[in-house]
Parts: C-alpha cells; sequence; structure tokens
C-alpha cells in the first residue's frame, strides 16, 4: 500500500508487501488513508455482516463515486484496511527482531514496539485483532492466513538456528497464542501493560530462556 518505509533487508518481502496488490491505492493518498479509518472505525462499532461501500463511504465523508475510485469493492476496502494493520506490525517486529539481545529479548521488544505502534490507533487494532479475526469473509479469512504465514516467516529467519525440523510449526503456535492472547485483552478492554504482561507470559512459555 505504499505506506513509504525503506527496505528492510531479506525480510523486505515480508515486512513491505501487501497481501495483495489488488487491494488499495499504490500512492497511499489522503482519500485512501481516510476510507480505511472509516472501516476500522465502522466495523469496530457496528461489525462487518451489514457493511457496504455506501456506509463506509458516508461514514468517512467521501462522495460514493469517488470512494469507488479508491477501493473499487467493499472486499478491497476491507482487506486494504486489515493489510495496513499487518503491515504495521511487520515493521515494527523487524526493526525490533534486528536488534540486540538475546531471542527472548527481541521477542518482547517486538512485543513492545506492536503495542506503541497501536497506541494511537486503538480502532485498527480492534479491526484486526478482533473484528476481521472472527469474521468469517473469504476476503479478510485470506488476508489473515497470508499475514499470520508472513509473521512466522520473519520469526523464523530472525530466530537464528534451533529446531530444523519443524520451525513453522513452532511459530505458527506462538503467533497464534500470541494473537488469541491480546484479542482476549482488546476485548477486557485491558490496557497496554495487562497486554505486555501476558504477551510476556505467551514468550515465556512457547519461547524460554536457553539452558
Amino acid at each position: 500500500m505504499g505506506l513509504g518505509d525503506p527496505a528492510l533487508g531479506s525480510l523486505t518481502q515480508y515486512a513491505e508487501q501487501p497481501i495483495d496488490s489488488s487491494h488499495g491505492c499504490f500512492s497511499n493518498c489522503p482519500t485512501c488513508r481516510r476510507l480505511r479509518k472509516a472501516t476500522a472505525e465502522f466495523a469496530v462499532r457496528h461489525g462487518v455482516d451489514g457493511i457496504t461501500s455506501a456506509a463506509i463511504a458516508e461514514f468517512a465523508g467521501v462522495p460514493l463515486e469517488r470512494a469507488v475510485e479508491h477501493y473499487p469493492t467493499l472486499d478491497a476496502c476491507l482487506a486494504a484496511t486489515y493489510d495496513e494493520g499487518s503491515l504495521r506490525l511487520r515493521r515494527v517486529c523487524v526493526r525490533a527482531l534486528r536488534g540486540s539481545g538475546s531471542w527472548q529479548e527481541r521477542l518482547r521488544a517486538a512485543a513492545d514496539a506492536g503495542i506503541e505502534e497501536f497506541k494511537t490507533r486503538p480502532e485498527l487494532a480492534r479491526f484486526c485483532m478482533m473484528v476481521a479475526w472472527r469474521s468469517d469473509l473469504p476476503v479478510l479469512c485470506a488476508s489473515r492466513v497470508a499475514a499470520r504465514e508472513r509473521l512466522v516467516a520473519i520469526l523464523a529467519e530472525e530466530s537464528g538456528p534451533g529446531d530444523e525440523h519443524l520451525p513453522d510449526l513452532r511459530f505458527e503456535i506462538l503467533v497464534g497464542a500470541a494473537h488469541h492472547t491480546v484479542s482476549e485483552e482488546i476485548h477486557a478492554n485491558g490496557g497496554a501493560r495487562a497486554v505486555r504482561e501476558r504477551l510476556d507470559q505467551v514468550i515465556d512459555l512457547f519461547e524460554p530462556v536457553a539452558s
């Protein structure tokens, strides 16, 4: 979606690439950002079952004919909104995981970075971690799978030597547990500290300090 950050080495294909290049505006123009923000806020308030392009356009204060020039279909707008959240998360995770410290310390740094990234966009966090995650809309299901695969690939590449036989399964479990934990805390209106404490527990459980 062209959010404008520099490339991040060999992980660029996972951290930078949108889930589907047909979703959204390559220039990431103000209207696209406005529509994505409205989509997240509308879906958090009303759910996705009855959402329409017209409803999003009205909520965003954008004429429908102009809105469809940026996102021709409702699926494109929903996917682009989810893509924005997952892309933001991948970017901060890559930076943290490529920092200094042990693997556990870098995982905790990635958790902190993710929390900080979404502090100013709570509606986007709720959309990605709750609304979209629980939706059975095919476009959101496909976006979730693709985003999860990319995050697992980032973890596997940055973790260094480890279990060579089941690396994907190892990080599939970690990502799934972390997502479930964050979703629960958001649903319970838990604050950043509660989310951080729960993520620490997940890291300690699935990625303990090497003896």
